[in-house]
């Protein structure tokens, strides 16, 4: 499964996209909370505990949502989602993601639309 590591409280807004798209993708998750840490380090530590070696970290008092793998080096996220990319389609996309990087399917990178834009 994969970890998901939140600085509490983590909104359910914000959680759900995320994982839907894991879940879209047929991979499991499983979010903790914690009481402090940057985005970064959480997802690194979250692939290092995941027997999937992918993890999660959200820290919105920063506004800053974390992909990592564990063979990656912690300065180096696979995706990094911040302040003005906290949007429903981004967040799913994220999890999509890290759905993808466990199957070793491709990854999706193309652009999000902004919902309020339809």
């Amino acid at each position: 499964m994969v970890i998901i590591l939140a600085v509490q409280p983590a909104p359910e807004e914000t959680i759900a996209p995320i994982l839907w798209g894991l879940e879209e993708e047929g991979v499991p998750a499983v979010l903790y909370e914690v009481a402090s840490g940057e985005a970064e380090a959480l997802a690194k530590e979250a692939a290092t505990r995941s027997p999937l070696n992918v993890g999660i970290g959200i820290n919105l008092d920063n506004l800053t949502i974390s992909l990592h793998h564990r063979n990656l080096p912690l300065e180096r996220p696979l995706f990094t989602l911040r302040s003005t990319d906290l949007k429903p389609s981004h967040l799913q996309v994220l999890g999509t993601n890290a759905a993808r990087l466990v199957k070793g399917d491709p990854l999706v990178l193309q652009d999000v639309h902004d919902e309020t834009s339809r």
